[in-house]
């Protein structure tokens, strides 16, 4: 099967009925499921982000494991303890333009504390997004972020754009900020579109460089031979489940990306009906839902 990102016309489709019922169509992104995820990951070598490109497995596979922090701080630390309790590390991308992105309501210890369990923490970028679609300056907004994470106690060498909802409606990138990127991301979404709607103009972006803010990748532009990601769809519309990721298949020695979302996984099927319902049924009802949402 084969799996791909959505165009950006899917996911931008709004699409309400089907918002609703993703409890339902993600039935098996539970805690147990990752747990299992987990126990198949141990017989392989698996490495936060910035040591993927230095790592060599000799005859074992290197896994760099990746979460974007889309939504769901929380989620996120129940998969960091759980993945700590397997001796592993991974890499979690806190997106500065979040809701849970709040420095008055612990954010600084919840994000210590996946520091401390071992996992590294990087910055999912909305940079671009906020100049283009709010007339921020994204220099001024990145050199913030980033003295206060570090002032906080947190190592940020890693970096990783967000397919926001306006990128995808725009057409514009969030890596494009960097300007030693390339200019085309290799896995958003977005990427089958050019500038289009409101027709944000792009040719004159603020810019900067990864190593004047102290930055040594992004994520979407490391080496690797394989990539995985529950943001990747079948034909049929079905969100890529790590159920059918078995990494004894992985060649001895190569370098793959395990991406998932916080954001999908739930302790249980009704848990996760009880929370789209109560704190998103309303909205989505309300905005005639969207799968970019």
């Amino acid at each position: 099967m084969s799996y791909r990102p959505p165009p950006s016309a899917a996911l931008l489709r709004r699409r309400p009925v089907r918002s609703l019922l993703s409890p339902l169509r993600e039935r098996r992104f539970t805690y147990e499921a990752y747990g299992a995820l987990l126990d198949r990951l141990r017989q392989v070598r698996v490495v936060p982000l910035r040591e993927l490109e230095e790592s060599e497995g000799g005859d074992l596979p290197v896994v760099g494991l990746r979460h974007d922090v889309d939504s769901r701080l929380k989620s996120a630390l129940v998969l960091a303890r759980m993945e700590a309790g397997r001796g592993l590390r991974a890499t979690y991308f806190v997106l500065h333009t979040a809701p849970y992105y709040d420095r008055s309501t612990g954010l600084a210890g919840a994000l210590r504390e996946l520091q401390e369990l071992g996992h590294e923490v990087g910055l999912h970028s909305d940079l671009v997004t906020l100049e283009l679609a709010r007339g921020l300056d994204p220099r001024w907004v990145l050199a913030r972020e980033l003295e206060w994470l570090r002032r906080e106690g947190l190592e940020i060498v890693g970096v990783a754009g967000h397919g926001s909802y306006e990128a995808r409606k725009h057409g514009f990138l969030n890596h494009l900020f960097f300007s030693d990127l390339p200019a085309r991301g290799p896995r958003f979404p977005n990427n089958d579109v050019g500038l289009r709607g409101e027709k944000l103009d792009a040719s004159g972006l603020t810019r900067g460089t990864l190593s004047e803010f102290g930055l040594r990748y992004d994520a979407d532009f490391l080496d690797n031979d394989s990539y995985f990601a529950d943001s990747y769809f079948d034909e049929r519309g079905r969100r890529w489940h790590p159920d059918g990721f078995d990494p004894s298949h992985l060649p001895p020695g190569s370098k793959a990306i395990l991406l998932t979302h916080p954001c999908h996984w739930d302790a249980s099927l009704p848990a996760k009906v009880g929370r789209v319902w109560r704190r998103g049924g309303s909205a989505l009802l309300r905005r005639g839902g969207s799968e970019a949402e």
